[in-house]
């Protein structure tokens, strides 16, 4: 059997299955980062922004015809007026304006300029920690820019204005010493004619150069830069953080670092949850799911009529129909510690009892077994005193009540020293006579705890089956059961999936409740004096025979039952038996070798 994990891919069906187990690990860690975001959002530095639209008109100081600008008109690069107003020049005539404390580097980092499209304005927005700085820092900057722009527009039609005045002037004083050169030439002298041409161009330059000075000193009455069409407002709420952006990105990111964490937690979870992960990670066929709406009930028999009961009803068809004919000894071996693999083989017990023929069941974890508290058995003789020689199995196998073809044998009421008597010889003349007298003998076993002792029953079996306590029992404990079975040939019918049970309290044998300076060695228990014992009649005085035991369960007197093994008895080395009525069922044969 190969119990090695396969890498098969996850489907549909396994992530919803690690939601539902990992649920609480998202909701956890969404809730955490929302609370994160809400927090960063009230105490992080809050930012304020107010922004100032201008709408820039062409001067001689800003007019420019560079072809592919974002221009007015074909006039005005926007783009370059966007980088004027952050310039370290308006930055600083801003500071001066706002008395600020920041230098006009950090100011001009707080300020930001975006050009509509197809329009000639200008975007100035001011970034401060108040709303009212940032408005009077937006208005402070738009104001500023277009003041420096007619500023420079005044300056360059100034000096286009002096240099035409001086220019004026200088071809005024020409053409006057041309006209007194003039007199004095004669009319019909060279000379006289080259002055005169002078003259003349030399005035009508002057003229010209008048009409430029006009127009200069025309341009010097209208040197706007602009003006601002909408003055910045205090803004009423910060734009940084910005709660409706990231409270939604805190959501977002809890649920994605919720869901990875959720991934790789289950990811490393070595714990069965489902039948999906029994047959791919252990390659074995589960035969009963039993699911619960809540885990942690009490152990208990299910109802014949519930789904439950016929769910066993349908495995206790399964697991005969597997085995064949004849009579058969099945084990369910518990994997985990716990009352799993005892719910399991009690239930599946009553099911045979109830759809097939006789049935005993052997209670073979002589620690934790819950099987006599489901039937309501109570504390007596069984396995215990069985091994140790002190009673046979006629009087340790009992009937609970309303189940009449059903016989258990409980672990017994001195478990102490079972296992000093635990011999391989002997266990398996136990188990075959067993074997012979009841059409199917099951026997619970553990493979983890304190009973793990008893596993070596399994040696005996036909078959197995584990029971597996869904999110309690680990793949590891598994595999090591699978592989406990595999060393002793013992062939693994499928598992058992069953919800994790509440562990019952456990009453304790009087071997137990004694000190362990107070109880007695194996060898010399043995001898006893005259008692009385619940389940067995008193010792006649001064005899040495066994004790003679009461009746058990609810069996009539008369009733005869497939058990011929009241003189059975197993100790140690030494087994007697009494001579078996005639027309009894002969030994099956037992198991080969290697099946």
């Amino acid at each position: 059997m190969n119990t090695s994990q396969r890498p098969d891919s996850f489907e549909p069906g396994d992530y919803l299955e690690v939601l539902r187990r990992r649920w609480w690990i998202v909701l956890v860690l969404t809730i955490v980062a929302v609370l994160a975001a809400a927090a960063y959002v009230k105490e992080a530095h809050k930012v304020y922004t107010a922004t100032a639209t201008v709408s820039v008109t062409a001067n001689i100081a800003n007019s420019t015809s560079v072809a592919g600008a974002r221009d007015n008109g074909g006039s005005v690069d926007m783009d370059s007026q966007a980088q004027v107003v952050q310039s370290i020049s308006v930055a600083t005539s801003a500071a001066k304006a706002l008395h600020s404390s920041f230098t006009a580097a950090q100011l001009s980092k707080k300020v930001s300029v975006t050009v509509p499209p197809n329009s000639d304005d200008l975007s100035i927005s001011c970034k401060m920690p108040s709303g009212a700085a940032a408005a009077a820092c937006a208005n402070a900057f738009a104001n500023t820019y277009l003041k420096s722009e007619s500023d420079n527009a005044s300056a360059e039609l100034n000096g286009q204005l002096t240099g035409l005045e001086n220019q004026v002037a200088t071809l005024s004083q020409a053409a006057a010493r041309e006209k007194a050169k003039l007199d004095t030439l004669p009319d019909n002298s060279a000379e006289r004619a080259t002055v005169q041409a002078d003259l003349v161009s030399d005035t009508s330059q002057a003229s010209s150069l008048s009409r430029q000075v006009g127009d200069v000193k025309g341009e010097l009455t209208d040197v706007s830069a602009g003006a601002v069409l909408t003055p910045a407002d205090t803004p009423a709420s910060p734009s940084s953080p910005k709660k409706l952006l990231i409270l939604p990105s805190g959501l977002l990111a809890g649920l994605l670092i919720g869901l990875i964490i959720a991934f790789l937690v289950d990811r490393r979870d070595q714990r069965i949850h489902g039948a999906r992960d029994i047959e791919r990670y252990l390659d074995l066929p589960v035969m009963l799911s039993v699911s619960a709406k809540k885990h942690g009930t009490p152990p208990s028999l299910v109802g014949p009529r519930s789904r439950t009961g016929q769910a066993f009803a349908e495995l206790a068809h399964a697991a005969s129909a597997a085995l064949g004919e004849g009579n058969h000894v099945l084990v369910v071996a518990g994997t985990s510690a716990g009352p799993g693999g005892g719910v399991t083989a009690a239930n599946l017990a009553a099911a045979l009892a109830r759809t097939h023929s006789e049935v005993v069941l052997v209670c073979a974890d002589l620690h934790a077994s819950v099987i006599p508290g489901l039937f309501h058995l109570g504390q007596g003789r069984g396995l215990a005193e069985v091994l140790g020689g002190n009673a046979t199995v006629s009087e340790v196998a009992r009937r609970p009540a309303d189940f009449p073809r059903l016989r258990v044998i409980t672990p017994g009421v001195d478990t102490s020293f079972a296992l000093y008597n635990f011999q391989h010889d002997a266990t398996r003349d136990l188990i075959s006579e067993l074997r012979r007298s009841f059409p199917f003998v099951l026997i619970e076993a553990q493979a983890a705890g304190e009973g793990g002792d008893t596993f070596a029953l399994a040696e005996f079996a036909d078959a197995a089956l584990i029971a597996v306590e869904i999110a309690k029992t680990k793949r590891i404990e598994i595999a090591e059961c699978l592989q406990r079975l595999d060393r002793l040939r013992t062939t693994v019918l499928g598992a058992v999936l069953i919800p994790p049970f509440s562990a019952p309290e456990r009453s304790r044998t009087r071997s137990q409740e004694e000190p362990a300076e107070q109880r007695p060695a194996p060898a010399e228990r043995r001898p006893r004096p005259a008692e009385s014992h619940p389940e067995l009649g008193p010792r006649r005085a001064g005899s040495a025979g066994p004790r003679q035991p009461l009746k058990v369960g609810t069996r009539d007197p008369s009733e005869t039952w497939p058990l011929p093994l009241g003189a059975v008895r197993v100790a140690g080395d030494k087994r007697e038996k009494t001579q078996r009525p005639a027309g009894k069922r002969e030994d099956s044969p037992e198991k080969k070798a290697g099946s």
